[in-house]
């Protein structure tokens, strides 16, 4: 018995050997066949990139709606969102959990300063989000594409405050959701409110039945291949001040924008340096429209815009039909450009902004 069992066991190891070696000479013979028909001018890099390209693709069954990047399963494509203001003023930095966001918009306030809307799915794991900061009525005009999202921040314009109550927003100002939100003793107000995904978890499953709209438009994503000649490098928002003043720059290894602030690289209350994988220019106008500089910014209609992924630029334009419709970008052609899938930055730019690239 032990003398047939030692016999099987030789038999199965020398036949995971033989099915080795042939997965070995099939890989290595496609390999041959690829090179020899590419030299000999049969195939060009374009098919083979393509092929790639639609091996990777196939790989991915299921893709999230908010940012294109591949899920494990069907329930994970189209998850319930957070959004969430985040303070940019001096005194506010380093940041926590900006370097975690899947979806992060910058656009100016009053004086020309910038503020985020930061967005994750509300299942993502975020121990610290914030500097917690004020609403603006523009960025709600972003917020309404993503169905029911919930919104949190800390007070905001009069504007802002009447619209979320007329147009009914999943709203958790920490005016009246204090106790999800806590004050940081090691900073001063008003820079010194945070929150989690534990906190927000926790409003949400005490009012879920507010999240009814959770369909919303996604972008159209892609696989994009590093730039080879005539990349764009450095893109360079200033808003105005060099304390806010932005440079992305492009990292061919890793595939990836890096973010500095201020003339340093920008980081994260962990040291982490924030980075995106799609960086997007929004052309927008803008007018001043009190005694305290707040601004209305024109979300609605259509603009420059500038999509930059994989070291490579696509000038078009950006259109957003209506409140709830979704901000799509297209080039030159009329055609929608590919986003690349993972992080999104939203640079919106008015005419007091300046953008320069190279």
């Amino acid at each position: 018995m032990n003398k047939n069992k030692k016999q099987f066991k030789l038999s199965e190891i020398g036949s995971m050997y033989l099915l080795s070696g042939l997965v070995a000479v099939t890989a290595i013979c496609m390999g041959t066949w690829f090179g020899y028909q590419y030299f000999a001018g049969n195939v060009n890099s374009t098919a083979i990139i393509d092929l790639i390209r639609e091996e990777k693709e196939n790989q991915c069954e299921h893709e999230r709606v908010l940012d294109g990047v591949c899920v494990e399963s069907e329930e994970e494509v189209n998850p319930k969102l957070v959004a969430v203001m985040i303070d940019n003023h001096s005194e506010a930095r380093p940041q926590s959990g900006l370097a975690d966001a899947s979806v992060v918009y910058e656009a100016p306030v009053e004086g020309n300063f910038s503020r985020y809307m930061v967005i994750y799915p509300t299942h993502a794991e975020v121990d610290k989000v914030g500097p917690v900061r004020s609403a603006r009525p523009y960025f709600l005009d972003w917020l309404s594409e993503y169905g029911d999202a919930m919104y949190m921040h800390v007070g905001g314009s009069p504007e802002a405050l009447g619209r979320i109550v007329d147009e009914d927003v999943n709203d958790y100002n920490e005016f009246r959701y204090g106790n999800n939100f806590w004050r940081d003793g090691n900073r001063y107000a008003p820079h010194n409110t945070y929150t989690s995904s534990n906190l927000w978890n926790k409003l949400l499953d005490k009012y879920e039945d507010q999240y009814s709209k959770i369909n919303y438009d996604g972008w159209n994503f892609g696989e994009i291949e590093n730039c080879i000649e005539n990349c764009t490098d450095d893109i360079n928002v200033s808003y105005l001040y060099i304390s806010y003043d932005v440079v992305w720059k492009y990292n061919t290894s890793t595939a990836k924008y890096l973010r500095y602030l201020a003339g340093a690289k920008h980081k994260d209350t962990e040291g982490k340096q924030i980075e995106a994988d799609t960086i997007i220019i929004q052309k927008v106008e803008s007018q001043v429209i009190d005694n305290v500089g707040r601004l209305k910014i024109d979300t609605i209609g259509d603009g420059e815009a500038i999509v930059f992924r994989g070291g490579e630029k696509v000038e078009g334009v950006w259109k957003k039909e209506s409140l709830s419709g979704r901000t799509k970008w297209f080039d030159k052609n009329g055609e929608e450009i590919i986003i690349k899938s993972g992080k999104i930055w939203i640079e919106v730019s008015n005419e007091r902004t300046e953008v320069e690239y190279n």
